[in-house]
């Protein structure tokens, strides 16, 4: 084989195994030059030029969104609905970005920060500014909404960035730059690459003396770790935005609307469970936990998966058969331990079956870890201070929601389990593309994400004193 061939990548589709594309991976030394080619570009183009271009790349989006979405499900088995969903809310992340790109030249914050009090000899200038550099990592799931999460809001600052994606599912992205340059985005302002070996590429990058941000989307384990080299390599003072693992807990109040409810939970099923704020913990209330199981379990039977090609399916694969093996692994040993199995559980090779398990315990591996499946493990209560006691079992502060009626139970049990994002009367993953989002403990460090603040974080302020 000859040098060219150990420098390719097979992309191959989870349900089919069929390949559906490829990659060059690059050495350690043709990283370094691109990551010197992205460090010494800068933009010529003012901020309504970079809107332009982001925004005629949503429309290029907006205008092919089948054939973008059919290449997320290529890659990563993410059912062919799920994945046109994806390419809808890429577009919106592209429009925001463009949104506040048109503004920012012309945007002078100079005044937010003077009073009538300060000495009217001295004129301040307050000057804001793109960062040199960013490093962006994205995970397997949302191959293509992750990385326009980060690429966006850097084109937008005028900000460089370099993107290392999932090398489980990187078509998207690499597409994505190719669709970027085609409507005028120079060169060497955003990279996309992928190098021979995963953890030195990882630790290349996030090691490089110039850059100025590093934003991280992925586990735990792997975010501390790259908190830990940079630290380790000169880069313990660079801004460091991961956005990690999520636990969210659903909760069903005793006066909860449980048809409301019970469409409210399947949410656990949407990307096939693979978002970091899906339900991940059904907490209802002793006193309605069986009518709500009864109206819940009708209608995950009615949910259509496997082929994620067939446009009548909700969901598709998981990203490998591997996944598959250590979900049925925790919902056995869960099983084992005094859990019941109400529906599911069923696999075969990529495709794990929507399950819903009652009886769940707090200290179940199948909760107390972040499980990246379909799964709706059912935990019961008997009051909310029993309640907010389980969902802080565990250390991650994503996101969370509740079903009540009363606004007043809401509220308050939101601010004790005070998470990064939450929803009364909806599932913990609502959001929009312009709002904050991250979350605390092993969720985050409490930067946030979002287009406008990942605009904001891609930028820098600097002060010019005139003195009079």
């Amino acid at each position: 084989m000859n040098k060219e061939n150990l420098k390719k990548m097979r992309i191959k589709n989870p349900f089919n195994n069929d390949v559906v594309g490829e990659i060059l991976l690059k050495t350690e030394s043709e990283i370094d030059i691109l990551l010197k080619k992205a460090y010494n570009f800068k933009y010529k183009e003012n901020s309504k030029d970079r809107a332009k271009i982001l925004n005629n790349v949503a429309q290029f989006y907006d205008d092919n969104s089948f054939t973008e979405a059919l290449l997320i499900t290529k890659e990563s088995g993410i059912c062919i609905k799920q994945a046109l969903y994806e390419v809808k809310r890429s577009v919106n992340a592209l429009k925001y970005a463009a949104m506040h790109a048109e503004k920012l030249d012309s945007n002078d914050i100079s005044s937010d920060y003077i009073m009538n009090s300060d000495n009217s000899n001295v004129d301040l200038e307050v000057i804001v500014e793109p960062f040199d550099l960013a490093i962006a990592i994205t995970p397997f799931n949302h191959p293509l909404n992750q990385v326009v999460h980060k690429v966006a809001p850097a084109i937008a600052a005028g900000t460089a960035i370099v993107l290392k994606p999932s090398e489980k599912t990187p078509l998207s992205a690499y597409r994505f730059r190719e669709v970027l340059i085609k409507c005028g985005l120079p060169d060497y302002a955003f990279i996309v690459l992928n190098g021979l070996d995963l953890v030195h590429t990882v630790t290349q990058l996030v090691s490089y003396s110039n850059l100025d941000v590093v934003s991280f989307t992925g586990s735990v384990e792997v975010g501390k770790k790259i908190e830990a080299i940079m630290k380790d390599n000169g880069n313990t003072l660079k801004k460091y935005i991961p956005e990690l693992g999520g636990n969210a807990a659903f909760v069903i109040n005793e006066d909860a609307d449980l048809e409301l409810a019970s469409n409210i939970a399947l949410s656990a099923f949407d990307n096939a469970g693979q978002r970091c704020t899906a339900i991940k913990r059904i907490l209802v209330h002793n006193q309605v936990a069986d009518k709500f199981i009864e109206k819940f379990i009708s209608k995950v039977k009615d949910i259509k998966y496997g082929d994620p090609f067939d446009e009548n399916n909700t969901m598709g694969t998981l990203i490998d058969s591997k996944a598959v093996e250590q979900i049925y692994n925790r919902v056995n040993s869960a099983i084992d331990s005094g859990a019941k199995l109400l529906y599911g559980n069923q696999t075969s090779k990529a495709v794990y079956s929507p399950t819903v398990i009652d009886s769940v315990l707090p200290e179940m591996e199948l909760v107390k870890e972040e499980t990246f499946g379909p799964i709706a493990p059912i935990i019961r209560f008997n009051s909310i201070d029993e309640c907010v006691e389980i969902v802080k079992s565990t250390s991650f502060r994503l996101a969370g929601s509740i079903a009540t009626k009363s606004l007043e139970t809401a509220k308050e049990y939101s601010n004790r389990i005070s998470v990064g994002q939450f929803s009364w009367n909806g599932p913990p993953g609502y959001r929009t593309e312009n709002a904050p989002f991250g979350g605390f403990g092993s969720s985050g460090n409490g930067a946030k994400e979002g287009i406008v603040h990942s605009i904001k974080g891609l930028m820098k302020i600097r002060t010019f004193w005139r003195h009079n």
